[in-house]
């Protein structure tokens, strides 16, 4: 008898660990990716990897308002927004000043260091410092200098002398603008690099909703649940991003269990995969752009108008839509996205716009003096499948025209080096978004002479005016006529070939829920829950 109660005993201790091991593996959320993360500094973040991890991670100021209850996948409200680092703030002056109310009680999980209104200071110092990404964000209301920075006390920042902005909050959730552990960051300046870039590129100093556990370069990247965040802690103790380059692989991992999501699939992998058992596609009308971005600098290869008009109409728009992205697209037509909400309020559609025409693209190759063809090397992501695909179809259209085109892949981190320097002739990243749906945005993100991510290297005064006119413009109906102007002088430049404007597609296990598409497209893993 006492052995029979032995066994017995025995048996439950197991079927307890099993039930305990199940119920981990449940609260753990495993992606796969196509490539790594470029840098964990919020402030350098620019790829799609990147981002992803910088929003999970960081606190920014403000946030797009959560859903409440269970739900399978919604678009988040842009016009609802709640605070994250700051837990309040008041526009005051006539949208002239801007008083923060520093969220109390929060500590930095790899430190234990408090958050104050220091921390807050010493994000936005290090951001002008820096003359990076954020330093933007801020230029945009206005923000160019430390003086018009006020700590009033301990909890409170005051920003002075501000520009009223249509775009001011949904820029204040921006993943660059990370809170950082101001103590921890700079214990690791040097004379030759005072803000700790270096460090930073390669350390975890935040305090989000997940925390770094362990980066596996070039591998995999944990994130842990933030045991003391300041709101209800996520459904998922763990979540877990796999570095898998081949799509075909991540399409299998999803298929059988492996993963519960799977990033960058082709639209035929996404057609496959939704036939396996237990597995969802989503598929949403979205902003996202699938673009070739031409070197326009002087002396690049690019700097030829009417080159580039001719590589514009010799694009197969038909084939890259319906073939490659399997009709989850839109033709584009130009540098906002027909599923803007500008694009019907400003009537965009009677715009100019490209089309297939290979005779005509002959004809302005000889316009362009290169009637005899043209060779250039087009870099792209690497391990996404719809670009290699759409790379592949662009390269036999060109050459019906005479021009060869090398298709070169390459990581994440090579493409933004390559973007930020200028040293390439073409490139065609991932899909492609303007993080808030607002033409001021897009011009001043893409299209100003010399602005943060103007990779193209694009300059025209007269659409310089023309956006720089709007800046503190908020009514709508006053923008309207000096958008579509600098709309169609962009269209007539070409500074980029606009090839499909795609749906936002995702392939996820059909357990998971809570699914929000933000406007930046990156992923939001606080709302997630499984069934």
């Amino acid at each position: 008898m006492k052995h029979f109660t032995f066994q017995v005993v025995i048996i439950l201790i197991n079927v307890f660990l099993l039930f305990g091991i199940a119920q981990a593996d449940k609260r753990t959320l495993r992606i796969a990716v196509a490539d790594d993360v470029a840098t964990m500094d919020p402030t350098f973040g620019q790829s799609g990897a990147t981002n992803l991890f910088l929003k999970n991670t960081y606190l920014q100021p403000i946030q797009y308002a959560i859903p409440n209850g269970s739900y399978e996948s919604k678009n988040a409200d842009t016009t609802i927004f709640e605070g994250n680092s700051i837990e309040s703030w008041e526009v005051t002056n006539n949208g002239r000043n801007i008083l923060l109310s520093i969220r109390k009680g929060m500590t930095f999980p790899t430190t234990g260091n408090p958050v104050t209104a220091d921390d807050f200071w010493w994000t936005l110092e290090r951001a002008l410092g820096t003359k990076a990404g954020p330093a933007w964000v801020w230029g945009n209301i206005g923000i160019a200098s430390m003086d018009q920075v006020k700590r009033v006390n301990e909890w409170t920042i005051e920003l002075v002398n501000t520009r009223p902005s249509a775009i001011q909050f949904p820029l204040m959730r921006d993943q660059t603008l990370g809170l950082l552990d101001s103590k921890e960051v700079s214990s690791h300046a040097t004379d030759d690099d005072p803000w700790a870039t270096k460090w930073m590129s390669r350390n975890y100093a935040g305090n989000g909703a997940y925390v770094l556990e362990t980066w596996e370069p070039g591998t995999r990247i944990v994130l842990k649940a933030n045991s003391s965040f300041f709101a209800e802690k996520p459904y998922f103790n763990r979540i877990e991003l796999l570095v898998i380059p081949e799509s075909s692989n991540r399409m299998a991992m999803l298929s059988t269990g492996d993963v519960d999501i799977a990033f960058a699939l082709s639209a035929e992998e996404l057609s496959r995969v939704e036939k396996a058992k237990g597995v969802k596609v989503l598929s949403i009308p979205d902003r996202q752009k699938l673009n070739v971005g031409l070197n326009v600098r002087k002396g690049a290869k690019f700097e030829n108008v009417a080159l580039r008009q001719s590589l514009a109409y010799a694009v197969p728009y038909d084939d890259i839509v319906f073939g490659v992205l399997k009709n989850r697209a839109a033709k584009s037509a130009g540098p906002m996205s027909v599923n803007s909400r500008f694009f019907d309020l400003y009537n965009l559609a009677d715009m100019p716009s490209y089309y297939t025409d290979i005779d005509k693209a002959r004809d302005m190759l000889k316009e362009s003096g290169f009637g005899d063809g043209f060779s250039f090397e087009l870099i792209t992501a690497k391990g996404v499948p719809h670009v290699e695909q759409a790379a592949a179809s662009l390269k036999s259209s060109f050459a019906k025209i005479g021009v060869d085109m090398t298709i070169t892949p390459v990581s994440q981190a090579k493409m933004a080096e390559k973007n930020g320097q200028g040293t390439y002739d073409a490139f065609m990243r991932d899909w492609l978004t303007d993080y808030v749906d607002d033409p001021y945005y897009h011009f001043f993100l893409w299209w100003g002479t010399g602005v943060v991510i103007n990779w193209t290297g694009y300059s025209n005064t007269q659409v310089d005016k023309l956006y720089q006119s709007t800046a503190d413009i908020v009514d709508d109906t006053q923008r309207r006529a000096p958008y579509r102007n600098a709309i169609r002088q962009l269209i007539k430049d070409s500074p980029m070939l606009w090839l499909a404007d795609g749906d936002y597609t995702l392939a996820v296990r059909d357990d998971i829920e809570g699914i929000t598409l933000h406007p930046d497209t990156l992923l939001y893993l606080r709302p997630l829950k499984r069934k």
